[in-house]
């Protein structure tokens, strides 16, 4: 199999085709003329003017010249032209044929908003990547989320924005302690965003180690694991003011994290969304990572799987020994685990613009019959960070949807509303004061079957090496995308570039060789053809027979273009067709013998009223 090499590989690019096609049809025209002329030359050193003549003529008087005077010389200059003219006529096609692919990528950048026509009606926010084979090969990250983005047949990419840091906070109203958890303080009235903690067991209190932490571990009963297993993971949660607040919860109809983020199963969630509250739109970006572990028969997990699941979630490097620190952890939880208890522990996380959370838990799931036995036993581990990238100042303040008599919020996903939280909330209205806000779901990226099967109570079957090791080298450029993404769909469009992709025609180094090469034979066989002094095998049989005759005042020792060409007529006398000159003469076969040609002057009374079947010497070598 040959490998294409960049020197046959179109890498040359030109405007147009046409251009092109000129550059292949110059090529082919001049392959045509140095045949010609080579051919000429060959006549012209064999003598054979009779053959020179033919290659004027069509292939039918080719062929009876051929086949008239057999294998000769003159025969084979013919035949050898016959062939290699139509076979130069199609050089241009070889080179066509050569095309590897025959054009070059070209891009233009820009920002979304120039090729706004191109955006889809209604792009999905959603964007869902499975991976039940289990080759992480196989995963095109970026064409899945700029997929179904815009029309079909527009070629684009995304290119990583650099102005992701750009978010207005303002210093904390409240400590880490008096706040309940790590919070983004958005504003001097309360606004703020932070991590919902519905599920983590209220038994477990967290304990402030400083002002940026927070850790909690605690046992408790089994039954409590069954109202906390089904509970959300992840979800960003919003205070408005100092007393209302709200989770931002997934759309059930269309978000399939609203399954995947309750209960067992191992899958990612990433996603950009925006909270508006007056003209100040603020947009945050989260990651959501669940590893679970399940067994059911027995409702137990091994000891070794509890040590590894812990080694694989709380470390950097899936190849690190054990630390003290792991192996504590991992002690606690069997522990637990023989104790017939279950077990919740974490920490919180705050930043200036980032807030984050990180759990592990030993659930045993009792049924309702039961409450002391355990049905099943998972172990959960759950990482969730939200950073504000962007804060920014419509130039109106946001509306509410419809009206409502409670305290509500509008929804929307993918920059498009869809509804509002009235029918969820509980709180009454003060005057004036119930609209909160609209809370976007602008892009949605949702990962299963790429980090392991949460469905057994293998460490590594839960968590796989490969996912993991994928993802950590490509999260950097899905965040970015998936970013650009948002932005495109619910957000400043303006500030998203776009790299546009066409194609344009291109020429190979190959391509462009072959097609000089002719132009090189080219010349050479015009400085050959160039040896014929006269210029007989360069010229016509026209301006042959108009040199030779004189019918002018052109002289035959070197013949050339006719500037004046004359008049010539085809006349009938005595039932014999005669080919007439301007001046009242007649051109025909004489015999000269000894004679001198006629004069100018005498050149019209020496060609009229001779016989038209005389012979002449053969004039082979002009």
């Amino acid at each position: 199999m040959l490998v294409p090499s960049s020197f046959t590989t179109s890498v040359l690019p030109v405007q147009e085709n046409v251009v092109k096609n000129i550059i292949f049809r110059v090529s082919a025209l001049c392959l045509q003329l140095a045949v010609y002329n080579l051919c000429s030359y060959c006549a012209f050193k064999s003598k054979a003017y009779t053959s020179f003549l033919m290659f004027a003529e069509d292939h039918i008087q080719r062929f009876f010249f051929v086949s008239s005077r057999g294998w000769s010389r003159s025969a084979i200059i013919v035949l050898g032209f016959a062939i290699l003219s139509p076979l130069a006529g199609l050089y241009d096609t070889l080179l066509w044929s050569l095309d590897s692919p025959g054009y070059v990528i070209k891009s233009s950048r820009d920002n979304a908003l120039a090729v706004n026509d191109q955006l889809l009606t209604a792009p999905p926010y959603i964007v869902f990547i499975a991976n039940p084979g289990g080759s992480v090969s196989s995963i095109d990250a970026e064409a899945a989320i700029t997929g179904n983005l815009f029309k079909s047949g527009f070629n684009f990419t995304l290119p990583p924005m650099n102005d992701l840091s750009r978010g207005d906070i303002v210093p904390a109203r409240q400590s880490l302690a008096d706040a309940g958890g790590p919070l983004i303080w958005l504003d001097d009235e309360g606004f703020s965003v932070g991590i919902d903690s519905l599920s983590r067991n209220p038994r477990c209190i967290p304990e402030t180690t400083d002002d940026r932490n927070q850790v909690w571990g605690c046992q408790f009963p089994n039954n409590d694991s069954s109202v906390i297993f089904p509970l959300p993971l992840g979800q960003p949660f919003i205070w408005w003011d100092g007393n209302q607040s709200e989770p931002m919860r997934p759309f059930r109809t269309d978000n399939l994290w609203s399954s995947l983020g309750t209960g067992g199963d191992t899958a990612a969630m990433k996603q950009v969304f925006t909270v508006t509250k007056g003209r100040r739109r603020h947009t945050f970006f989260e990651t959501v990572l669940k590893v679970s572990m399940v067994s059911r028969f027995p409702a137990s997990i091994d000891d070794a799987e509890i040590l590894e699941m812990v080694r694989r979630t709380f470390s950097n490097d899936a190849a690190d020994n054990i630390q003290p620190a792991t192996q504590t952890l991992a002690d606690v939880i069997i522990t637990t685990q023989a104790n017939h208890l279950s077990f919740s522990g974490g920490t919180f996380f705050r930043q200036d613009f980032s807030v984050s959370a990180t759990s592990i838990e030993l659930l045993n799931v009792t049924n309702q019959d039961d409450r002391i036995s355990p049905e099943y036993v998972v172990l959960r581990y759950t990482s969730t960070n939200i950073t504000l990238i962007r804060s920014e100042t419509l130039p109106n303040p946001v509306t509410p949807l419809s009206p409502c008599p409670l305290y509500f919020s509008n929804l929307a996903t993918g920059g498009r509303l869809r509804s509002t939280t009235c029918y969820l909330s509980t709180a009454t209205q003060d005057p004036g004061s119930g609209f909160h806000g609209q809370l976007d779901a602008s892009a949605v990226l949702i990962l299963s079957d790429v980090f392991g099967d949460g469905s057994t109570a293998r460490a590594a079957t839960a968590l796989n090496e490969t996912g993991l090791l994928w993802y950590q080298n490509h999260t950097e450029h899905i965040d970015q995308v998936l970013a650009s993404r948002a932005f495109i769909l619910g957000g400043d469009r303006g500030s998203v570039l776009v790299d546009v992709q066409h194609t344009a025609p291109a020429l190979s180094y190959l391509q462009l060789l072959l097609s000089l090469i002719p132009t090189l034979i080219a010349l050479v066989s015009i400085l050959l053809i160039k040896k014929d002094k006269r210029g007989y095998f360069q010229s016509s049989f026209f301006a042959a027979v108009h040199a030779t005759t004189h019918l002018d005042e052109s002289q035959c020792d070197k013949v050339g273009y006719s500037h004046v060409p004359p008049e010539i007529r085809l006349d009938v006398v005595d039932g014999h067709v005669l080919l007439g000159t301007p001046h009242g003469g007649t051109l025909g076969i004489v015999t000269l013998g000894g004679m001198d040609l006629p004069t100018p002057t005498e050149k019209n009374a020496a060609f009229v009223n001779q016989d038209l079947y005389h012979t002449v010497p053969t004039m082979e070598d002009p």
